[in-house]
């Protein structure tokens, strides 16, 4: 295995191997955790002012982390917490302040705002385990926080493919977007960045009506990824859009894959299949859901059909790192 793949593994291995499998905690239930800390990430994001790119790298931590280590021996939100923090770091003159940071956790936690005559005294109370929750992360990530993103393969591809004056000005926000809700899922954890650039770039197109057909098969070798690989990701990603579809579009994500059963291929270094990437190859990757035509590129909202997290009180017992809330209130929950 090369030193950049790591962080990659089969769909196969992060569903049924999760060391919260390990501990009794069902997939179903896994993927409303997950969904619980992006939910988390992305209000402490909004609030915090941050760049897309310091949350996208903080939900890659926070996804590697529980690759690692189980739901039922740490609190989510707290390990969220901790890896925007790390995420600050990561990214260039993003450096958070670790007091705003913790005041903000806890106000949207208890989904109450915090008297700023209130604020030392939570910070004082919290900063030590935000601390030790860091060197958990650090040591269970081995250190290697560095996070390769899409955003720039998809950016170069734009710039090369997309010509038409029109279409260049819709194609940008759009394939963004579907990049930004690849992070609801595992996919960061089984693909590497230029696969998920592609399947963004190819969701946009065909959201944008674009022709498949005649430039498939070039753009498949621009980002290296086979027609399987493709689907995969297309299909993995369509439960994100399931309660939003688009009656009327012929194939929108949400309704049934033209395609049966979803192969698992593994991520190869292998140059892309000579077959050609059609529309059929993607068939069903329109989608209207939730997409922001004016993205600047900053936090975005929830993709559509993702569940807010149910309030809990539980969260934080019988814990490695626990509730960064430490239990002083009876409205522990998230947003």
């Amino acid at each position: 295995m090369l030193p950049g793949d790591r962080w990659y593994f089969s769909r196969e291995e992060i569903e049924n191997n999760s060391p919260s499998r390990q501990d009794g905690i069902d997939l179903e239930e896994e993927t409303r955790l997950r969904n619980s800390y992006c939910t988390f990430l992305k209000d402490l994001g909004l609030r915090l002012k941050v760049h897309q790119i310091v949350l996208a790298t903080a939900m890659v931590l926070c996804h590697r982390f529980f690759l690692r280590q189980s739901h039922a021996k740490n609190d989510r939100r707290t390990i969220a917490t901790v890896c925007m923090f790390i995420a600050g770091k990561v990214e260039r003159g993003t450096r958070l302040d670790l007091e705003e940071l913790i005041v903000v956790s806890n106000e949207i936690l208890h989904k109450k705002a915090i008297a700023p005559d209130q604020r030392q005294e939570v910070y004082e109370q919290q900063e030590k385990l935000v601390l030790s929750g860091e060197k958990l992360a650090f040591s269970t990530l081995n250190f290697d926080v560095s996070v390769d993103l899409p955003y720039n393969p998809l950016t170069v591809a734009i710039e090369k493919y997309i010509v038409d004056v029109a279409t260049k000005a819709q194609f940008p926000p759009v394939a963004w977007r579907f990049a930004n809700d690849s992070y609801w899922t595992t996919l960061c954890l089984q693909y590497k960045p230029r696969h998920i650039a592609a399947a963004a770039f190819f969701l946009a197109a065909k959201y944008l009506k674009m022709d498949l057909e005649s430039n498939g098969e070039s753009w498949c070798q621009e980002f290296d990824i086979t027609p399987i690989q493709l689907e995969d990701i297309r299909v993995q990603m369509r439960p994100l859009y399931k309660e939003k579809p688009v009656p009327a579009s012929k194939g929108s994500i949400g309704e049934t894959s033209n395609s049966g059963d979803v192969v698992h291929q593994p991520v190869s270094g292998d140059k892309a299949s000579t077959d050609k990437c059609s529309s059929s190859d993607i068939e069903g990757s329109s989608s209207k859901a939730n997409l922001s035509q004016g993205d600047d590129h900053s936090v975005q909202d929830r993709p559509e059909g993702i569940e807010k997290d149910k309030e809990e009180s539980e969260a934080g017992e019988d814990s490695s790192v626990g509730n960064p809330a430490a239990e002083t209130s009876d409205d522990v929950g998230t947003s």
